[in-house]
């Protein structure tokens, strides 16, 4: 069976962008082409792309491994994971958290954590779930399902602000660091990421951000609650071929379908806006005029993020 580019990627937990340049520049695997040229992988290559991963996640060198064969990299990963954890994009251990078995268990811990107000067993555990399933993947099941709960707990009073402050200030953390083997080319698309004026949750804009970073767009993330002068203000600046705003709370506010409608008319035509975050499909209905991109889900982002990287 062969997998697009996409379905590689969230198999593999790598980003189409690195899956693209290991390729190009280290020969580290050669996908079947369509007649359309569109890349096609069996799963013999996506599991090759899952150990160099692992592998570059613990210190080798993409370049040094990408074209050895699959036999030797399993054997150098299994003896790289018997060897103490050399985790090198944060300065926490991961070893306390015993591995969970699925991306459920990880994101009912997670919860757990924000609710005991533990910060570090819930970074540990976000970091864990990267190690063991890939920054998309992760990001797709993990990460994105958490803030789908905390927000929904956290509009049924289940939790505390405080407690979503914690799970916040983590997510965060975890979102914006670097991952390993990811690149931005220099010529690559720019996108300004915000939440409206009023709009003070910000989990959703940044997996948006991590999301556009992981497949190679430049980023300019602004923040949460900014007027909408600003954030085209911004944009027009940076030139930027799109603009994502996160909706999250309330729902079908007269005030912030305003500001949307606002934007879009401060905005160039050519300039892409997108729109997400649980509360984006009770505006949508109202806001059909407008060239507006409404994404509901991740893997709808991640798909308008792919067509619109390729405009000119």
């Amino acid at each position: 069976m062969l997998s697009t580019i996409q379905a590689a990627s969230i198999s593999s937990g790598l980003s189409p962008h690195v899956i693209r340049i290991w390729e190009r520049r280290y020969g580290a695997l050669t996908p079947t082409r369509t007649g359309t040229n569109r890349r096609m992988y069996c799963e013999d290559e996506i599991e090759r792309l899952k150990i160099l991963r692992q592998l570059t996640e613990n210190g080798h060198r993409i370049g040094n491994i990408a074209r050895m064969e699959t036999a030797q990299l399993q054997s150098m990963l299994t003896s790289t994971l018997a060897r103490p954890s050399l985790n090198l994009t944060t300065s926490f251990s991961v070893d306390a958290v015993t591995p969970l078995e699925t991306e459920e268990q990880y994101v009912k811990s997670c919860i757990q954590a924000a609710k005991s107000y533990d910060s570090e067993r819930l970074r540990r555990l976000l970091q864990r779930a990267r190690l063991q399933f890939g920054q998309r993947c992760t990001m797709h099941r993990v990460i994105c399902p958490l803030i789908i709960e905390i927000g929904q707990s956290w509009q049924d009073g289940q939790l505390r602000p405080s407690h979503e402050h914690v799970a916040t200030s983590v997510v965060r953390e975890v979102l914006m660091a670097p991952v390993p083997g990811s690149q931005t080319a220099p010529n690559a698309p720019e996108i300004v990421i915000s939440t409206p004026a009023g709009e003070v949750h910000e989990l959703g804009a940044l997996l948006v951000t991590a999301s556009a970073r992981d497949l190679g767009w430049r980023v300019t993330y602004l923040g949460p609650n900014l007027p909408t002068e600003e954030i085209a203000a911004c944009a027009r600046a940076r030139n930027a071929r799109a603009v994502a705003l996160s909706v999250v709370y309330p729902d079908q506010c007269p005030v912030i379908q305003e500001k949307l409608r606002k934007i879009r008319s401060l905005l160039p035509e050519s300039m892409a806006l997108i729109v997400g975050g649980r509360a984006a499909a009770g505006y949508e209905p109202h806001l059909l005029d407008l060239k507006i991109h409404w994404a509901h889900d991740l893997a709808m982002l991640d798909q308008l993020l792919v067509k619109l990287s390729t405009l000119r």
